[in-house]
């Protein structure tokens, strides 16, 4: 499928050195806001160089293909989203485990980092949508990436103590996407912790939680 791409203004300074670390970080933010605005087929190698202010040959010198830069995107969001949700709760950095706390406080917390950043969560809502389709560079990230979630979830909701936590976790993550994707759609007018707070509370009670 031929990709549209619409012109986009280069914002980037051209050619300006800078270490290689920063750069990576550079281009991966570059082409975090690139996707969520124009989604993975409305966005090109070029564009994401125009916004660092580097050639196209530089993007690829640091990732080979435009799926690479995709999954190396996602990869970066969810640790970074790690590290801090482990800052919100007060956890110490944690290597994949569970975060030793209950679903409420997670999903909490969850909400209130991303009431902060609509950019990734609208990067996440595209994705999510686009990768539906097996042939979609991201497809298995997101299949992987949604069971390690529910796990995470599961476990959370066992903490609380609820009656069926595997059937609790989907729930709750269906809800959250739903609600972040009505949001979104509001123009960010809508009370994304407050609606959540109320949803979270019929489910878990402060008497169970």
């Amino acid at each position: 499928m031929k990709e549209h791409v619409m012109p986009r203004k280069q914002t980037g300074n051209r050619y300006q050195r800078i270490p290689t670390q920063e750069r990576l970080l550079q281009i991966i933010d570059a082409a975090t806001l690139l996707i969520g605005e124009y989604g993975f087929h409305g966005f090109t190698l070029r564009d994401v160089a125009n916004e660092c202010g580097i050639t196209e040959g530089g993007v690829l010198y640091h990732f080979k293909s435009k799926d690479e830069l995709l999954i190396a995107v996602l990869k970066h969001r969810d640790e970074a989203d790690r590290m801090m949700l482990c800052e919100s709760l007060g956890l110490e950095k944690l290597e994949g485990d569970p975060f030793p706390v209950g679903l409420k406080d997670l999903t909490m917390a969850t909400c209130r980092m991303n009431m902060e950043r609509p950019e990734i969560v609208r990067l996440y809502m595209v994705l999510q949508g686009e990768s539906l389709s097996e042939d979609h560079p991201a497809w298995k990230y997101f299949q992987d990436r949604e069971q390690w979630v529910l796990n995470e979830y599961r476990q959370a909701a066992k903490r609380d103590k609820v009656d069926n936590p595997t059937a609790v976790a989907i729930e709750a993550l269906a809800a959250m996407d739903g609600l972040q994707f009505r949001w979104l759609r509001s123009g960010r007018t809508l009370d994304l912790v407050g609606l959540w707070r109320r949803y979270i509370d019929r489910v878990i009670p402060d008497s169970v939680a």
